[in-house]
């Protein structure tokens, strides 16, 4: 009965992992077949006027895999002095959402 349940729990604990895996890509946004990509990568999360914003510019974006495309939680712009934060769910949520 121990190692069903120790079963069970590692096969929760993997399809859990895989789930949320995050996952970083680098390059220039670029619009292509109605959608913006980074890298060949279709992003999500964000209408399409928002990723207007970074047409062209080079990005770094965190996101969650999805079947549709990069769910995108934060981007980091290229600047002359490296990256910077230029968005940020958990930021918006907290503004906005989050009580």
């Amino acid at each position: 009965m121990k190692s069903l349940i120790a079963v069970l729990a590692s096969a929760v604990f993997a399809v859990s992992a895989q789930a949320s895996e995050m996952k970083l890509i680098e390059g220039e946004v670029q619009f292509s077949q109605g959608q913006y990509h980074v890298a060949g990568t279709k992003l999500t999360g964000l209408s399409l006027s928002e990723l207007r914003a970074y047409e062209g510019k080079t990005v770094k974006v965190a996101g969650e895999n999805q079947e549709n495309g990069l769910e995108i939680y934060k981007v980091f712009v290229k600047t002359e002095n490296g990256y910077e934060a230029s968005y940020d769910w958990d930021v918006v949520n907290q503004e906005f959402y989050a009580n």
